[in-house]
């Protein structure tokens, strides 16, 4: 949760607090738990139970009673690296675009890199609202990838600073530069100085010389070297490595000192195979390598398998795990992909599965993947990406998927998840990690328990209990559309009916489904159900089978028994029935060569209007853009956008005066600042525009309260979400939600006064419509200036 009201005395969290009417006083997060990719594990060298997880959607998270119940927290951006202080468990480090520090178990957090008292400002730039830190002479922050406490002096902290990225608009990001650098501290983040520099993009390990009686060195890996430097002068020692590319590097100590492993990518060639698992007993003088079990089946399938990760006991290193995203598996047939997880307990000698799966079956019948496994089978979370074995106990390890976190207390004999509760009449209700971009939260107007959630990555969930527990909401749709549920509609006149659209394609109007191109191979089209969501059928007749639908509109004024119903296709158009979905014809007459259709507005005079998302062509920005019909959609009108706005994102209106509405803009880069974003609102139905919010905030959406059409909301990408009661003339930020990359808010239409805002990897939110004054969010009195101070 975001907002905190005190620990107890085993670093748990009390009871949140109910407001009388028996509803959260605080935000707190719902869904079904679990859902995208996670990071990370990290557990407490005294205390096992007490374990730190990230994820890439900017959200981080806490156990301290073994993945029974989870605590988000924010950071400002995507945490990198976890550390403990192994002489003083209560002490953490995480990094990203700063170093933080907790000293209470990861309760509260303050910032020691870069020095706040040199004048640190946040920024937020680009597509995501990238984050980093600027001092007032002008140095930005690099992200920090990796942090290690010295065991021997808790003082002494080393961080490790990747090769900087390169943004383009039409392009991938990449990294610039052809080393990493290492700085450390003597007195616990008070100073800081560089120590050195290494070869290579990417820092994958940094280890500590007191390990082998040399307090003043250190040994750094990256992708392509291994160096130890001199903490006195900088001195820096190249050591020889076995492989050009290194994949992962983990290590431990031993009783004669540091053991460590590399992963590197297997390559065979003219009937030799290279690469693999190596190992170093003496410091990185030497290595042998260490593939014994892992090519069993490579002489009969001609199938090299792939590795993604591996974890080292630190107190034991003979004992490693090692993940496998690919291995070609001997069949009656021929041969079939295998993934799961290898273990050693010899130092690498002898590597067996502790986890062995397939797209359908878990081979080692050890695996319990709660609702995630029974909707999807194995194959969705597919091998870890990330794993992490407690320092002091080889036999527990935690590892992460594409969707779950799950653990084996008994070295691998058995893997239980760790992300979402099942309730007795198998729905399920989350644990408090949740990784799931949503885009609505629906209301069935004939249930007011009846709520629906469109998700990207697991489709849609639905709750019949007002959002207690959730059962998935995807049966009878095509599996090849489930990725992203992105919009649904109730019908307001007959009971049971509903609307969905689906597409393949995740993360819009975001560009990097479409940067690189193709974005024909992704499908999705619209789903139909008469049972209230509980199943659903294909319903999109005359659409072509890419439409990846991003909205879909009901006219409540049409018959009851052949609505009228408008769906917009990514770079389709839009599509219009008149037979209650079952036909649909392409209805963009008049619209331009650009065709990301993203959402529609409905006014009540019968206008609509359609926003279409700012797209990329030839890795060239082409501009978004509004069209008005007033002929159901026969026909087109462009309108003009408010001067300097590209990207239109949200349009919402006001009931009591439709004339009156608010338009949500994405910002683009120029020069490092950001131009064109905000919140603008019209008075004259769109042929003037007056910016309410400033144009360098990505904001999402807004929304007009029903009970106050003064009140409006936006949610944001720059961990805030505000609210205004006079129209947007003045705003303050909704305090006890910080996450970052904010999407939609929604007021909760059957407990005014209360709120929703669903995100873009953080599930769902729901709180106090005025936010929670004074709560506590995270960082400890922030010794930095923060992008929404002036809202405070």
């Amino acid at each position: 949760m975001l907002t905190f009201y005190g620990c107890s005395g085993s670093g748990g969290e009390k009871a949140e607090p109910q407001a009388a009417s028996g509803l959260p006083a605080a935000w707190k997060v719902i869904g079904p738990g679990g859902g995208g990719a996670q990071f990370l594990s990290t557990i407490d060298p005294q205390d096992p139970n007490h374990v730190f997880v990230r994820c890439d959607m900017t959200g981080a998270y806490v156990t301290y009673d073994g993945g029974k119940s989870w605590r988000m927290f924010n950071l400002r951006t995507v945490v990198q690296d976890f550390e403990f202080d192994p002489g003083n468990p209560n002490t953490i480090y995480a990094s990203n675009s700063g170093l933080y520090r907790s000293d209470d178990r990861g309760v509260r957090w303050e910032l020691v890199y870069p020095d706040p008292a040199k004048g640190v400002v946040e920024r937020m730039v680009g597509d995501h609202a990238d984050q980093y830190l600027e001092t007032r002479d002008g140095q930005r922050s690099g992200r920090i990838e990796k942090v290690r406490v010295d065991p021997a002096d808790g003082k002494r902290i080393y961080l490790g600073m990747p090769a900087p990225m390169v943004y383009s608009p039409g392009a991938e990001p990449r990294r610039s530069g052809d080393s990493v650098l290492v700085v450390g501290t003597d007195d616990r983040g008070a100073s800081w100085r560089e120590l050195g520099r290494v070869a290579g993009q990417e820092i994958l390990a940094i280890f500590p010389g007191s390990w082998d009686g040399r307090p003043e060195e250190l040994t750094v890996f990256t992708d392509r070297a291994a160096a130890r430097i001199s903490i006195k002068d900088g001195g820096t020692t190249y050591l020889k490595l076995p492989e050009e590319s290194i994949q992962a590097v983990e290590g431990g100590k031993a009783a004669k000192g540091s053991v460590f492993y590399l992963l590197t990518p297997l390559k065979e060639s003219g009937g030799t195979v290279s690469g693999g698992i190596y190992r170093s007993g003496d410091d990185g003088q030497s290595w042998t390598r260490l593939n014994s079990g892992l090519l069993d089946d490579f002489p009969v399938t001609n199938r090299l398998p792939r590795f993604a990760a591996l974890a080292v006991c630190e107190g034991d290193p003979a004992v490693v795990y090692l993940s496998c995203s690919q291995y070609g598996a001997r069949t009656k047939e021929g041969s079939e992909r295998h993934f799961g997880i290898f273990k050693t307990a010899d130092g690498g000698q002898h590597w067996s599965w502790v986890y062995r799966a397939s797209s359908e079956t878990v081979f080692s019948a050890n695996y319990s993947g709660g609702w995630m496994g029974k909707s999807y089978g194995p194959d969705w979370g597919e091998y870890p990406l990330a794993l992490g074995v407690s320092p002091t106990n080889p036999d527990i390890c935690w590892a992460n998927d594409f969707g779950c976190t799950y653990r084996t207390l008994d070295g691998g004999g058995s893997w239980e998840q760790e992300f979402s509760n099942t309730l007795p009449d198998e729905s399920v209700s989350t644990r408090g990690m949740d990784v799931t971009t949503c885009y609505g939260v629906h209301f069935d107007p004939f249930d007011p328990q009846h709520i629906f959630i469109s998700y990207t990555d697991i489709g849609a969930f639905h709750s019949f209990n007002g959002g207690e527990s959730w059962f998935h909401a995807i049966q009878g749709v095509p599996r090849e559309w489930h990725n992203t549920c992105y919009w649904m509609v109730f019908d307001p006149e007959v009971k049971g009916r509903a609307w969905s659209v689906w597409g393949s394609g995740h993360d819009l109007p975001r560009p990097k489904m479409f940067r690189g191109g193709n974005f024909d191979r992704f499908v999705g089209g619209v789903a139909y159900s008469e049972d209230a969501a509980r199943s659903w059928r294909k319903s999109n007749e005359g659409m072509p089978p890419n439409t990846v639908s991003t909205h879909i509109l009901l006219d409540p004024q049409s018959p009851s028994d052949s609505r009228t119903l408008y769906v917009c296709g990514f770079g389709k158009g839009v599509f219009k029935s008149m037979d209650g979905g079952k036909n649909w014809v392409n209805s963009s007459n008049g619209l331009g060569p650009n065709l990301n259709a993203w959402r529609l507005v409905l006014l009540p005079g019968g206008r609509l209007i359609l926003l279409v998302a700012r797209g990329l062509e030839n890795r060239q920005v082409v501009d978004g853009a509004l069209y008005a019909s007033d002929d159901q959609a026969a026909s087109w009108k462009k309108l003009d956008l408010p001067e300097g706005v590209n990207a239109p994102n949200d349009l919402v209106y006001d009931p009591s005066d439709p004339q009156r509405m608010y338009l949500s803009c994405w910002p683009r880069t120029v020069e490092r600042t950001e131009r064109g974003g905000g919140l603008l609102r019209t008075e004259d139905g769109g042929a003037t525009w007056k910016r309410v919010f400033e144009e360098d905030a990505h904001v999402y959406a807004a929304a007009v309260d029903p009970q106050n059409p003064a009140t409006v909301f936006i949610n944001t990408f720059n961990s805030a979400a505000f609210r205004s009661e006079d129209r947007g003339e003045t705003w303050h930020r909704l305090q006890g939600y910080n996450f970052k990359w904010g999407h939609r808010p929604v007021p909760d239409p059957h407990h005014p006064g209360m709120l929703y805002l669903t995100t873009f990897g953080g599930s769902v939110f729901y709180g106090p419509a005025t936010g929670v004054p004074g709560a506590f969010e995270d960082i400890v009195d922030p010794t930095f200036t923060m992008w929404y101070g002036k809202y405070e």
